[in-house]
C-alpha cells in the first residue's frame, strides 16, 4: 500500500457547512466528530496549510437560491439559514482565525456562487481536503467540481456527516470512491501531514 502524501505548501483544507445549526441537527456529529474536525484544523494551522471555510445562508426577502431545487425550495418555504442568525454562523468549536477566509454560497456547490477557485488559484492548490455537513450535498458536489477542475480531492470520511448514515455511506462508499483521490480518516491525514 502506497503511503499517502501530503504538502502543507500545495494544499487546501475546506471545512464545509459546519454551521451551528448543522453540528446541533445531524445525527452523530457532536462529541468526538466535532473533536476530529477540530484536531483537523489544528494540526493544519500548525503546518501553515490553508484553510478556507465554506458556509451556506440566504437574504430574506431576496433569497438568492433557485426555487426549482426541491432541497432549496424547502429551505426558501421554512426561513431556514437565515443570514444573520445564530445557527447559521460556524460551530464555536470550529470557528475561523482572523486571517481564514470564510466564503458564503448560495447554492449546494461552493464553486458556483463564491470566489473560491480564484482563492485556490492564489493559494497555488492542487490539493483539497475536504470535511463537512451534508456528505451527500455539499462535500459530493465540492468533490465532483473540483476533481472536474483537475484538483486531487481527498476526503475525511470520519469527519463528513448526512441526515441519515445510509445517505452518508452511499456518498461514501458507492459515488465519491470513484470521483476522488483519497477517502480517509482525519488520524490518517494528521498523520500523513506531520510525516508521522
Amino acid at each position: 500500500m502506497t503511503t499517502l502524501k501530503i504538502d502543507p505548501e500545495t494544499t487546501v483544507l475546506l471545512p464545509l457547512d459546519v454551521q451551528t445549526d448543522f453540528v446541533e441537527l445531524t445525527p452523530g456529529v457532536k462529541g468526538a466528530m466535532l473533536e476530529r474536525m477540530a484536531q483537523v484544523i489544528d494540526r493544519c494551522r500548525d503546518r501553515k496549510v490553508p484553510i478556507v471555510y465554506v458556509t451556506v445562508s440566504y437574504r430574506w426577502p431576496e433569497y438568492e437560491a433557485p426555487a426549482t431545487v426541491p432541497l432549496l425550495k424547502m429551505v426558501r418555504e421554512q426561513e431556514v439559514v437565515r443570514a444573520g442568525m445564530p445557527g447559521t454562523a460556524i460551530h464555536s468549536a470550529l470557528r475561523p482565525q482572523p486571517d481564514e477566509p470564510v466564503l458564503n454560497k448560495t447554492s449546494i456547490d461552493p464553486f458556483l456562487t463564491t470566489g473560491l477557485l480564484p482563492i485556490l488559484n492564489s493559494l497555488r492548490a492542487s490539493t483539497l481536503v475536504l470535511f463537512g455537513l451534508q456528505t451527500n450535498y455539499v462535500v459530493e458536489a465540492t468533490a465532483r467540481h473540483a476533481a472536474d477542475l483537475g484538483y486531487r480531492v481527498v476526503i475525511l470520511r470520519d469527519c463528513c456527516a448526512s441526515a441519515s448514515q445510509d445517505m452518508h455511506d452511499f456518498a461514501m462508499d458507492r459515488i465519491l470512491p470513484g470521483l476522488v483521490d483519497s477517502i480517509i480518516t482525519a488520524e490518517e491525514f494528521i498523520a500523513a501531514l506531520t510525516g508521522k
